[in-house]
């Protein structure tokens, strides 16, 4: 095994080449801005780091002391409470500093030297102190992942994101097979808190599909995640007409009140949903979720003057595809009537709650709402209006094809989810539409409300 410090450098190398469209393992090499910290979140950090060779410092975090167990040729692993510690040409702490090891730093012990320890690491043979060295790799990692390390993980199947560790929590998204989450906690048994998807959103896994890897440098973790979101939020508003809006931790009614905001309080809106979306709020750098009709986003004057051309555009009958892009409150209703049916078990050519095909599930929920559509998922591609991609809205219907013919339909249910009855064995779920467009490819949407 080589140093933790290189194997850290390749696990997060690994990560860069995951696609972030699928739902895969974060981008930790976003361009690195300390200011965002402040601006967007406050996240756990590595502790204050220690230079130095130990003086002061408790070595063994409640170990017993193994030093006179280290023999010449083991592999032994940096264990200092101060975050790091010197190696030195020699064993003398006035010696020329070599390198500053951190915390879980794997070493090959070359020679001792009565309280000191000649180790190789990396490029540099030099000495550290014996005290701070430890063989209980286990125990080091319980050090590094209380406060500087995240362990990764991957999806062995697609596996809901819920709510809270509890299997009737409500169900947030969907993590495709293969993918990356990232673990921040285990809150209690059978269950992870994680970061999953693009946004770094938050929720809980069940551990049982869940395989376990390498860690990752939490402060990569948090600059990666800071940067994302200030890339991707927007100025906005609160807008109640009560003396004070919640702000939850989840997008659930029943989750935890983080605080509340009045009426006109500034925010940030990272992400919106047909019931929720998810905020910073502006005065404590926290995320969370209000309802969606209590948010309105902030526009900026050139988007005012846009808009006011385009009305005046529309007035003179000078714009003829408006009528595409009105309210998408019609179509949010065919999601509600989708959602109904999350957890209803496929079954090829099933029409009706006791088992749906993709394409069933899509003709009943448009029935129930008085729209009549085709049969089957190819017929339907000629129901209602083309969409492109770019303009989806809630309520659309994206279809997907292997090989030359149109296989599936999905109902999009905004921010970048879908509705769908996948496949023999599953049942109706939320996924996120770039997932499945790793195992499909994507045709086209179409406008049907």
């Amino acid at each position: 095994m080589g140093n933790l410090k290189h194997t850290m450098a390749a696990v997060i190398a690994v990560s860069l080449v995951g696609s972030l469209a699928a739902v895969q393992v974060f981008n930790l090499s976003a361009v690195r801005a300390d200011k965002m910290t402040q601006e967007i979140e406050t996240i756990d950090t590595a502790p204050a780091v220690l230079t130095g060779d130990g003086e002061g410092e408790t070595a063994d975090f409640n170990i017993p002391s193994n030093a006179s167990q280290i023999v010449v040729g083991k592999d032994a692993y940096i264990l200092t409470s101060g975050g790091s510690i010197n190696l030195r040409a020699a064993a003398d702490t006035e010696s020329t500093i070599l390198d500053v090891l951190k915390v879980g730093t794997q070493v090959k012990v070359i020679d001792t030297d009565e309280d000191w320890l000649k180790v190789q690491t990396g490029d540099f043979t030099g000495y550290v102190k014996a005290e701070f060295v430890s063989l209980d790799k286990n125990r080091v990692d319980e050090i590094l992942l209380s406060s500087v390390m995240y362990r990764m993980g991957t999806a062995d199947q697609s596996i809901n994101v819920r709510t809270a560790a509890d299997e009737n929590s409500l169900i947030l998204a969907q993590v495709a097979m293969g993918s990356w989450v990232t673990i921040l906690e285990e809150p209690c048994t059978g269950w992870y808190k994680v970061y999953y998807g693009n946004d770094y959103d938050i929720g809980y896994v069940s551990a049982e599909y869940i395989t376990v890897g390498e860690m990752v440098e939490r402060s990569e973790v948090n600059t990666a995640r800071n940067n994302r979101l200030a890339a991707i939020a927007k100025s906005g508003k609160i807008k109640t007409d009560d003396s004070a809006v919640a702000i939850k931790v989840m997008p659930d009614e029943n989750s935890e009140t983080i605080t509340t905001l009045t009426n006109n309080a500034n925010c940030k809106i990272v992400s919106g949903g047909t019931n929720w979306t998810k905020i910073i709020v502006s005065a404590t750098n926290e995320i969370g979720y209000v309802k969606t009709a209590n948010v309105a986003a902030v526009v900026p004057e050139t988007k005012k003057n846009e808009t006011a051309q385009s009305a005046s555009a529309k007035s003179s009958g000078t714009s003829s595809s408006t009528a595409a892009n009105t309210s998408s409150g019609s179509g949010s209703s065919l999601v509600a009537q989708a959602a109904k049916y999350i957890g209803t078990k496929y079954f090829y050519g099933g029409t009706s709650p006791s088992g749906f095909d993709c394409s069933g599930l899509v003709q009943y929920c448009c029935r129930a709402l008085g729209i009549s559509v085709n049969r089957s998922a190819a017929a339907q591609y000629s129901n209602g209006t083309a969409v492109s991609r770019d303009n989806l809205r809630p309520g659309d219907l994206v279809f997907f094809s292997k090989g030359s013919r149109i296989s599936h339909v999905a109902i999009y249910a905004g921010n970048g989810q879908v509705i769908h009855a996948p496949r023999s064995g599953k049942s109706v779920c939320y996924q996120s539409l770039s997932s499945l467009c790793q195992y499909s490819n994507y045709v086209g949407a179409r406008r049907v409300m």
